[in-house]
Parts: structure tokens; sequence; C-alpha cells
């Protein structure tokens, strides 16, 4: 797999940037493992394995990779560090600021059953009820974001089932839906993602993420969530 593609794979678990969030939780770490399988918009399918690593209070969400090679990837601040097996830096390249707005750090702060968003800049519209779901639309009052309209919600049972992205003209840039839910020693996370990006032209390219073996603040392994490098 390219770098370009596993980056895009990567990033569609990033959530809008501009999210404040304040709360703090009992959740401070978590680690996972975790299978990517995307299908990009000419067709082309690509499959990337390993664990992921958070802690919250370091800001650092590590990706170690094992397949389709050994790599390590380091996001931190506005940057990401690549690493080959033998830890030497392979590429290193610039992105918003968004560890904080990730599903890992939401969840840790008990803030992804309303993306975010309640501690954020945007507010609430409408809410609505389509059968068993409760949508709520959000949108920012007096702001007039380029490309960007509003974000609708549905809820089921109070867990976030879907997010919607709308943007210009009523075109739909992103679709997220969490799926498979399951309470790991107290902690509840959805253990399937599925995305669904839209292009100008409204093609379609998919990423299904998959977490099992999910530990929350494990306390045995703190190397895993601060990569310690001079290159950072």
């Amino acid at each position: 797999m390219s770098g370009t593609m596993l980056k895009k794979g990567l990033m569609l678990l990033f959530l809008i940037g501009f999210i404040y969030v304040v709360n703090a939780q009992d959740f401070y770490r978590i680690k996972a493992d975790f299978v990517i399988k995307i299908k990009d918009y000419e067709g082309h399918l690509n499959l990337t394995k390993g664990q992921v690593f958070y802690d919250k209070n370091y800001k650092e969400l590590i990706y170690d990779i094992n397949f389709p090679q050994k790599e390590k990837w380091v996001i931190k601040d506005t940057l990401i560090h690549r690493f080959d097996k033998d830890k030497k830096l392979i590429g290193k390249s610039g992105i918003p600021a968004i560890n904080e707005f990730t599903i890992f750090h939401l969840a840790l702060n008990a803030n992804l059953k309303d993306f975010g968003l309640r501690n954020s800049i945007y507010r609430i519209v409408k809410v609505e009820k389509q059968g068993d779901l409760v949508l709520s639309y959000w949108s920012i009052p007096d702001v007039n974001i380029e490309t960007l309209d509003h974000i609708v919600l549905a809820k089921k049972n109070n867990r976030l089932e879907s997010v919607v992205i709308m943007g210009d003209g009523q075109k739909m840039l992103n679709q997220q839906f969490f799926r498979d839910y399951k309470t790991d020693d107290g902690f509840e996370f959805p253990h399937q993602v599925v995305q669904i990006l839209y292009n100008d032209k409204q093609e379609k390219s998919y990423q299904v993420t998959e977490f099992k073996n999910i530990v929350v603040n494990d306390m045995q392994n703190d190397t895993k969530y601060h990569y310690k490098t001079s290159a950072l």
C-alpha cells in the first residue's frame, strides 16, 4: 500500500478539527487491534492491520502497523511521522492538529455520543425523530464555512449511530456509521466504523475499520503511548 493511500485511510477516522473538548473523564488511555479495509474512488482495494495506541495526556496517536509492511505512524501536533521496522524516519508530512478530535479522544472524554459538537461552536438547529432514531441538525450560527453546510447526527438509545456531513448545495461530503458497540472494562466503544467519503463528482470511497482486544487505562506499556525520538 502506498503511503498516500494509507494516510487517506487513517485520516478518515479523524473528525472535524475545530471542535473544542473540555470534559475530563476517568478513562485516559486506549489501545486496540485494528483492521482497515479501503475501497478508493477507482475501486482499488487496500488492507492495513496493526495496533493503535492513544493517551489523551500525551496526545500522540500511534499506529503500530504490521501489514502490509511493518511501520509505525506517530501523529502529534500538526505532523505525521512514519518510521520503518528499524525505527528509521521514512516520511513526514503536515496535517491539521487533529488528535483531540479523533474517535479515540472523544470516546475517552465521553463526548462521542454527540460527536463533540455540544462543546463546540456548533449549535442544534433542529431535532426530529425517524423510527427509533433521533436526528439532530447542527450548524455554526452566523458563520459561513466554505464547502461545509451542516452536520446531522443520528442517535439510538443515546448512542451515536451515524454522522452525515453536508456541503454546499446539499451535497454529502462524508458519512460515518458507528456499529457493534461493546463495553470493555466499563468503557463503551464501537468496534466497527464504516465511512463513506464523497469527492466533487459525488463518487464514493469506502472504509471499514474494525477494532478488537480493546484495553483501556493500560498501565503496563507506557512506552507504547509516547514515542521518544529526536525526530519528533
